[in-house]
């Protein structure tokens, strides 16, 4: 595992800051997000790509789109996934916006790359 999360982390998309809704407590942390062309991961410090608080495939998230009506909180965003719905919380509005374009660019990309592969067969 961790190799191949070295080789996908020479992809790096966008990298960043952004607050995350801990599952159990409710509390948000702060987390450094790195999104990959099929990934994004969490750590708990900037540029420090080992021990991910959390592994996202992309290819496993249905959407990703702002939710601040249900968390009552500015710049929030949310990523589902069939096991998970991850809240985050970016600094500002056009972060956020950053952030909820680059992932949808990233599954588009994705989504194309596993069509064409589909394809071939």
């Amino acid at each position: 595992m961790q190799n191949s999360m070295l080789e996908d982390l020479k992809n790096i998309m966008k990298e960043g800051w952004l607050e995350k809704e801990s599952r159990v407590f409710k509390s948000w942390r702060k987390r450094w997000f790195v999104l990959t062309t099929t990934t994004l991961y969490s750590f708990k410090a900037e540029k420090q790509y080992s021990n991910p608080t959390e592994i996202i495939q992309l290819a496993t998230v249905s959407t990703i789109k702002s939710c601040q009506e249900e968390t009552n909180k500015e710049n929030t965003f949310k990523i589902d996934t069939p096991d998970q719905t991850f809240y985050l919380q970016a600094s500002n509005n056009q972060e956020k916006e950053a952030w909820i374009g680059a992932v949808g660019k990233a599954m588009v990309k994705l989504n194309l790359k596993k069509k064409r592969n589909d394809d071939d067969d």
